[in-house]
C-alpha cells in the first residue's frame, strides 16, 4: 500500500466544455465549472499539482498529481486554460502531429470537433504547458507496420518540435492501445515516457485514471484514492460488478 501511496496521480481528461449526450457520445468534455471543482479540490485536501518536467526528474511530494489532456482539443485552450491559468495548476495537453487544425474525423460518432491548429499550440506552449506527442491521426498502435509506427513517433514528434522549438518528451498511446513493438518504437524514438490508461507495463506504458463529464463529486473522490486502479482491474473481471456500482453511486446529469 505504501508503493500505490507514493505513486504520483496522473489524470487523463480529453475536452472541457458543455457538450449534449448526442454531440458526445463518449463522455469526453467535462464543464468548466466540474474542472475547477475537481482540481480545486484535490489543491484544497493538499496535492501538490507538477510539470512534466518535474513529474520525470524532480522530487516528488508524497501527494502529488500530473494533469493531462489527450487529443488536443481546441477546447482545453479556450476553456481549460482559464482554469488551469486561476488554480496555477501545470498540465500536460497530448496533440496529433497530421492532425493540427483538423476534427475529430477517427471517431464517426462525433468526426467534425475542432483540434487545435499550429497557432493555438504555440499559444498553449507559451502559457506554460507542456505541449507532447499523440501519435499522427490517432490510429491505434497495435500490430502497427514499422513505417506508422515511424510515423506516429518520429515524425509527429519532429512536427511538434518544430512548432514549440523543444522535442517532446511524452507520448500518450491513442485509445491507450499499445503493444511490445509499440512500446519498443515510442522508446527507440527518443521519448522519456509514454502513457496508456489502465494497461500498465512499465515506463512505456504508464497508466491514468480516466475521468468523464458522467463523475460526479463522489466517483471523483474515489477515483483519486490510491487503490482505484488495483479495484478497477478487478471489477473488470467481473462485467456484472462495474454497472452495478454506477447504480449505487451515480452519474452525473448531462444536457
Amino acid at each position: 500500500m505504501n508503493a500505490l501511496r507514493n505513486r504520483p496521480l496522473v489524470l487523463m481528461y480529453h475536452a472541457v466544455g458543455e457538450r449534449a449526450a448526442e454531440e458526445d457520445p463518449f463522455c469526453l468534455f467535462v464543464p468548466q465549472d466540474r474542472l475547477y471543482e475537481q482540481l480545486a479540490s484535490l489543491l484544497a485536501r493538499g496535492w501538490t499539482p507538477l510539470t512534466l518536467d518535474t513529474y520525470l526528474h524532480g522530487a516528488l511530494p508524497p501527494r502529488s498529481l500530473l494533469v493531462t489532456f489527450d487529443d488536443g482539443y481546441r477546447a482545453v485552450l479556450d476553456q481549460g486554460l482559464p482554469v488551469l491559468r486561476e488554480l496555477k495548476v501545470p498540465a500536460t495537453v497530448f496533440v496529433l502531429g497530421g492532425l493540427l487544425g483538423g476534427r475529430s474525423r477517427w471517431m464517426p460518432e462525433m468526426p467534425d470537433e475542432p483540434l487545435l491548429d499550429a497557432e493555438g499550440v504555440r499559444e498553449l506552449a507559451g502559457a506554460g504547458l507542456d505541449v507532447e506527442c499523440h501519435g499522427w491521426e490517432h490510429g491505434t498502435l497495435v500490430n502497427a507496420s514499422p513505417e506508422e509506427l515511424a510515423r506516429n513517433t518520429t515524425q509527429a514528434a519532429r512536427v511538434l518540435t518544430d512548432l514549440t522549438g523543444r522535442r517532446p518528451r511524452a507520448f500518450a498511446y491513442p485509445f491507450g492501445d499499445h503493444d511490445a513493438r509499440a512500446r519498443r518504437a515510442v522508446a527507440q524514438a527518443g521519448f522519456e515516457i509514454a502513457f496508456s490508461t489502465y494497461h500498465a507495463e512499465g515506463r512505456y506504458a504508464t497508466p491514468r485514471v480516466a475521468v468523464s463529464s458522467t463523475d460526479t463529486r463522489t466517483t471523483f473522490r474515489l477515483k483519486v484514492l490510491p487503490s482505484y486502479p488495483v479495484v478497477r482491474r478487478a471489477a473488470g473481471h467481473v462485467p456484472k460488478l462495474r454497472p452495478a456500482v454506477r447504480s449505487l453511486i451515480g452519474r452525473a446529469s448531462r444536457n
